[in-house]
């Protein structure tokens, strides 16, 4: 039987509490008719009022009213129907979190009359317009048994990260043929979601962690890696470790993975830092001839690499200075840009697009390198470049994915409105 029905507190109890003692029916009566909305929220608080009463209360025209009825353990499931669909999203928010809060006493038996009530309540809150709602459902059911799977699938393959999260990482009623199919839709359809939400389960099987890997999101690695109960093959760990060269943010939950193969760990030690490289011993099982053999080449390419900055820095001096007398005499253009790109002048593109752009190169860089096809279009917008433009910068400099890039509208014009490549500009500068 269900709690609310039972007047019984489960799980973490409400904190409002209504002023004084139950008032009588009489006198509740009363209250309807006669009385002022602080009267009447207050009445709306008793968990043992009478059903009517309460039912009542979940019509009122005060939303505040309204919203403690929703927050009300005692109120009937009658109201609560009503209240599902209530105009103010605030109601349906304290009627999710109350879900969540007595699911414990939902049964799946749909010969429970009660039950099924709840369960159809919790299918409207589902399928609420307001994602703010749904990330309620989906946070108070990610870890319930006890809740129809067509519910939890539907919240997994939301397209707002907010709500498809919490069930993606918990759920226990996702299988692994559900993990494939949302990795795939997520490939199919260029919106990936949070795959980081499915990298954090508790013993991620190996073919569920192929498919996110093949999936081109490069976030979820690092997570991946940092889940121990993930299993991932050896053939799939050197596949990371060939692309993590690349991929500063993935070398230490990389080095601290533990238990690689010998071949892999010297791979790694070609590239990591040298603090990180202490690290990769300790945590692995290498023979002390291959260590000295490793510190070696690690002591040898520290050396090089101070060099090689050197150089760099003098290389990024010279592109500035470039870029700073071009944008001067007024010849910097998308034509300057696309030849920079053809040349891998990279020092220089950042620099020039930082003029034209008048962003810090740093901006530039991040955008450039954020693997985000609104980001790179967007600097595009700014620099005054065309959406041709912005499709070569995708695919050469960012190396975007072809199915998550960005192609012109009707020819050449930009895809995204000027609001939203705005908004992208100052989610990077700030």
């Amino acid at each position: 039987m269900l709690g609310w029905v039972l007047r019984k507190r489960r799980r973490k109890k409400r904190t409002k509490k209504p002023k004084g003692k139950r008032p009588t029916y009489d006198k509740a009566k009363v209250t309807l008719e006669e009385g002022g909305a602080a009267e009447r929220r207050d009445l709306a608080m008793h968990e043992d009022m009478e059903p009517e009463i309460l039912y009542y209360l979940a019509n009122d025209k005060d939303p505040m009213v309204r919203r403690e009825i929703a927050d009300n353990d005692g109120t009937p499931l009658q109201a609560d129907i009503i209240l599902a669909k209530d105009p103010d999203e605030e109601v349906r928010k304290e009627l999710a979190h109350k879900l969540g809060r007595l699911l414990p006493d939902i049964s799946t038996d749909q010969q429970d009359k009660l039950s099924k009530m709840a369960l159809d309540i919790l299918e409207t809150l589902a399928r609420d317009q307001i994602p703010e709602v749904r990330a309620i459902v989906s946070d108070e059911i990610k870890h319930a048994r006890n809740v129809p799977k067509n519910v939890v699938k539907r919240l997994a393959m939301d397209a707002e990260t907010t709500v498809s999260a919490p069930v993606r990482e918990y759920s226990p009623l996702l299988s692994d043929r559900d993990l494939l199919e949302i990795v795939a839709l997520g490939i199919e359809s260029g919106v990936m979601g949070p795959m980081t939400s499915i990298a954090r389960r508790e013993a991620l099987p190996e073919e569920v962690v192929d498919a996110i890997i093949e999936s081109g999101d490069e976030n979820a690695i690092p997570t991946l890696l940092e889940n121990k109960t993930a299993e991932i093959s050896d053939k799939t760990i050197d596949l990371i470790a060939v692309e993590a060269e690349g991929h500063e943010e993935w070398h230490a939950p990389l080095v601290d993975r533990g238990s690689l193969p010998v071949r892999t760990v010297k791979r790694i030690a070609s590239f990591v830092s040298a603090a990180l490289f202490e690290r990769l011993i300790e945590n692995n099982d290498i023979g002390e001839e291959d260590v000295e053999d490793m510190r070696m080449d690690v002591r040898k390419r520290i050396d090089s690499d101070e060099l090689l900055e050197a150089e760099d820095d003098k290389a990024r001096s010279r592109a500035m200075e470039r870029a700073d007398k071009l944008y001067k005499e007024g010849k910097l253009n998308e034509k300057i840009i696309s030849q920079a790109v053809d040349g891998a002048d990279n020092h220089f593109m950042y620099c020039a697009i930082s003029y034209m752009a008048d962003l810090p190169s740093e901006v530039v860089a991040k955008m450039l390198g954020s693997g985000s096809g609104k980001a790179v279009t967007s600097i595009c917008w700014k620099a005054g470049m065309s959406m041709r433009m912005a499709v070569s910068l995708q695919r050469k400099v960012a190396h975007i994915r072809p199915n998550s890039m960005l192609h012109p509208r009707n020819g050449n014009q930009f895809p995204l409105t000027e609001d939203d490549m705005e908004w992208q500009i100052e989610f990077y500068a700030s």
